[in-house]
């Protein structure tokens, strides 16, 4: 019928999935604009390993931590139950609350009509950190924050998950050369190293800022 047909294209379309799981969870709806589907197809390119390093910079409030973040993490997720992502945020809260979305999804009746084989473990109650019973896991934190212990992607070929990135400093300390450092440094030095392999993606997201003062 209709829905099953809808069921299988989600599964190997982000941006149907995307436009599905909202239609059923909002009850109308999506209003799409063309950059949605480039979002979309540029994280497709990223899950089929054409893509190692990705960047998308949009304006706020264009469903950019919607798509990228929590449809994605899902998404993937259902193809894949034992995908491991960190997802971080310059707010730790924030970064957790985006984990606990993406949790949310997966654990709802729509989102298992699609995928049905992802389950999680029932010691999995943390906003920022929880885990498939395949071993997948989503781990969230704040820039800067310690991710001793956890690991993002697999030592396998094709993709095993990813690094995301959502607004690593808040638009209004985009021009302070010490944030910007700090930021830049924790990444070098702590985040970039915690790839499982060699071929696990990075995603960026965020608006984009320009460095220089203004009148």
């Amino acid at each position: 019928d209709e829905q099953f047909a809808a069921a299988r294209v989600a599964q190997t379309d982000l941006y149907f999935f995307s436009r599905w799981m909202f239609m059923r969870r909002k009850g109308f709806r999506w209003i799409r604009g063309a950059h949605h589907k480039a979002i979309c197809d540029a994280l497709r390119r990223v899950d089929q390993g054409e893509c190692k390093r990705l960047i998308i910079n949009v304006p706020p409030r264009y469903s950019k931590t919607e798509l990228a973040v929590v449809n994605f993490i899902a998404w993937a997720l259902g193809q894949r139950p034992d995908a491991e992502f960190i997802h971080t945020s310059y707010s730790g809260r924030l970064a957790a609350n985006n984990a606990w979305q993406a949790r949310e999804l997966v654990q709802s009746s729509d989102y298992r009509e699609i995928f049905t084989s992802v389950a999680l473990r029932q010691d999995s109650q943390a906003k920022d950190e929880w885990r498939t019973t395949a071993g997948g896991c989503v781990y969230a934190v704040g820039a800067g924050g310690t991710i001793t212990g956890y690991g993002a992607g697999k030592h396998r070929p094709g993709f095993g998950g990813a690094i995301i990135i959502d607004d690593p400093h808040k638009a209004d300390e985009a021009r302070s050369d010490v944030i910007r450092a700090g930021v830049i440094d924790w990444f070098q030095n702590t985040l970039e190293s915690r790839k499982n392999a060699p071929h696990t993606p990075i995603i960026l997201i965020m608006q984009r800022c320009s460095s220089l003062s203004h009148p």
